[in-house]
């Protein structure tokens, strides 16, 4: 655990770590963002199969299910795309704690996080999958 030399070197830290977290909370943020809109989509997706009732085609149909995959597709990638900043993110914080105090280092171990063995990333991609299987489905076969 090495110290910073000078303190400029202090600020820089602080300031690369505020921001780093900071980005880290919008991140995460949008990552429930998109997951919402997409759902929001979905729902205007059934709504338009409901509008074309009972004259639904298969044309219609194809249609409705081509843009329900878009939009989980669309969503799952934005995810990734937000996950990989996240990552990043995390790695800029673990190298930048790595040049704090050993105060720092003490505080920081009081108490272990434990293992998360469900991570909201994977709630968000299973919501998108599972909607978006429901809704072809109910779009391609059951209106």
């Amino acid at each position: 655990m090495a110290s910073p030399d000078s303190s400029d070197d202090r600020e820089e830290l602080r300031l690369l770590y505020q921001i780093t977290v900071n980005d880290l909370a919008y991140f995460k943020t949008q990552q429930w963002s998109v997951t919402n809109y997409a759902l929001l989509l979905f729902a205007g997706v059934i709504g338009v199969a409901q509008l074309l009732r009972p004259n639904v085609t298969l044309a219609d149909r194809v249609v409705l299910v081509g843009a329900t995959i878009a939009i989980a597709c669309s969503a799952l990638f934005v995810l990734s795309r937000l996950q990989k900043s996240i990552r990043i993110r995390q790695s800029r914080l673990e190298a930048v704690r790595t040049q704090f105090t050993e105060a720092f280092h003490v505080a920081w171990a009081a108490e272990q996080k434990g293992i998360e063995r469900m991570h909201a990333l994977h709630l968000l991609r299973t919501a998108l999958v599972g909607g978006g299987v429901i809704i072809a489905w109910l779009v391609g076969w059951r209106l």
